[in-house]
């Protein structure tokens, strides 16, 4: 059953993936043929291929690598592109070889930005979408800080539960995902300095950061963030449930003071010790105050209720964080534009390296949308909008070989009212043609070599719990409250 899920995800892949390509190069097609541009070919998916067909003129055929895609268009780009999107048909197979006349500059820009207007109207599709479904999961995690461990370096500089984080290296975070992002770029020192906002007051706290050793991120240790605080589940006849607590209840309050996560609810059951606590609790739509004594545990010299508290719903993906549309795809759109800055314009030393290190290539995107799909149909969908942002803007650089250096081009013919030599732009196409494969296959080189790393290092973390797990079991004892 699972190997025909597997099969079904990555059917879903494909269909979602080359969804996005069909979009982009539908958008270029449809302009060249409103605005009488000569077409040769219209390709979902690269090399040979598994079918094809000649329409008018028009060769439609389906690559066997469905990952990308392209439409012909000779008056737009005679034969650079040609190295990349893999056309190695024949002189004279399916292809008029008679002179065309040039089309004009407005046309082939209106062309250009067709297709990324296509991802643009599809990703908007999308938002909406994801707007309307009512099992649709956003949420946002705010910079607040929810717990700080006493043992960390952020409580020894200062970090409190409460604080709310605004600034980066001064660079503003709106929530959390923002905050992350920021700790991987903040730098090759290891250490950054946070702006943070106290009862009223703003201060600068240096901290350094630690790293993951699987997944090689930056992380703040012992440093939670504020989300709600869900009861996972009851031990039977403890003084939760004696009390009426259940599981997916929410702990809004102990004893009057917010709770500002499961750290924190935790951080306060051990200051409580053994003294009655009484809950604010949010049942659904109703809210309830129950009081209950602790017990004392000896195995763990803790007073306990008999609970697992976990994180709230709010821990969503980064594509996940908005449910109004506008308000996602401009987050969309800023993250783009920021990890572009650190390639072109770093504010830090350290940021390009940071970048070049923690960037994902094709088959980072593709195992993301096969494991977002996987868990959810919905979230899927989210990455999938993303991934057509990211499409639209990307395109749109001033590169040659991208739409954006075909408008370049143009706009140098609009400006100096003369074509640039045909001698140049060959050249310039021919060298970030190479170069663009070069990226790709560094990037894939790279993707492969994180998922050798990140499974030997999951797969260490497994033998070692399967070996602590039966000590684990023998002291029977819970390490909740």
């Amino acid at each position: 059953m699972g190997f025909l899920i597997s099969i079904a995800v990555w059917v879903g892949v494909i269909f979602l993936f080359s969804l996005a390509i069909f979009v982009h190069e539908f958008g270029h097609f449809l302009a060249a043929r409103l605005l009488g541009l000569k077409v040769d070919a219209f390709s979902i998916g690269f090399g040979p291929a598994l079918w094809k067909k000649t329409v008018g003129g028009v060769e439609y055929k389906i690559g066997c690598v469905p990952f990308g895609g392209y439409v012909a268009l000779p008056q737009l780009d005679p034969s650079g592109m040609d190295k990349v999107q893999g056309d190695n048909r024949k002189e004279g197979e399916g292809r008029d070889e008679s002179p065309l006349p040039d089309a004009s500059p407005w046309r082939r820009i209106v062309v250009s930005v067709a297709g990324p207007f296509g991802n643009v109207v599809l990703a908007v599709a999308l938002a909406y979408l994801i707007f309307v479904l009512p099992a649709a999961n956003t949420g946002v995690v705010s910079t607040r800080i929810g717990w700080v461990d006493e043992d960390s370096d952020a409580w020894k500089v200062g970090l409190r539960t409460g604080d709310v984080i605004q600034t980066v290296n001064g660079k503003k975070v709106g929530n959390w995902i923002d905050l992350q992002v920021e700790n991987q770029l903040a730098g090759q020192s290891g250490k950054a300095t946070f702006g943070t906002l106290c009862g009223g007051t703003v201060q600068d706290i240096a901290i350094t950061f630690q790293t993951n050793n699987v997944m090689g991120l930056r992380y703040l240790d012992g440093v939670f963030p504020s989300r709600s605080c869900v009861v996972a589940s009851v031990t039977n006849g403890s003084p939760a449930e004696v009390a009426g607590l259940r599981p997916q209840d929410v702990l809004e309050k102990l004893n009057g003071a917010s709770v500002l996560g499961a750290e924190h609810f935790i951080a306060l059951m051990k200051k409580n010790g053994g003294t009655p606590v009484t809950l604010a609790v949010r049942r659904g739509k109703q809210s309830l105050s129950l009081t209950m004594t602790p017990a004392y545990n000896a195995a763990l010299d803790r007073y306990l209720i008999g609970i697992v508290p976990t994180e709230g719903l709010e821990h969503v993906k980064a594509w996940m964080m908005y449910r109004d549309p506008w308000q996602q795809l401009k987050w969309d759109s800023l993250s783009v534009v920021r990890v572009l800055q650190a390639l072109v314009a770093p504010k830090s030393e350290g940021e390009l390296k940071a970048v070049a290190k923690n960037v994902g290539g094709p088959i980072a995107i593709v195992m993301g949308l096969y494991d977002t799909l996987r868990g959810s149909l919905i979230d899927g969908l989210g990455f999938l909008r993303m991934i057509c942002v990211n499409l639209a803007i990307l395109n749109l650089l001033p590169l040659p070989v991208l739409d954006g250096g075909h408008i370049m081009f143009a706009l140098y013919e609009v400006v100096t009212r003369r074509k640039p030599h045909p001698r140049v732009v060959e050249v310039l196409v021919n060298v970030f043609a190479v170069l663009l494969i070069s990226l790709m296959a560094l990037l894939v080189y790279g993707d492969i070599a994180k998922r050798v790393r990140m499974n030997k290092a999951l797969q260490a973390m497994a033998r070692e719990a399967q070996t602590q797990a039966p000590a684990a079991a023998a002291t029977n004892a819970p390490a909740r409250p």
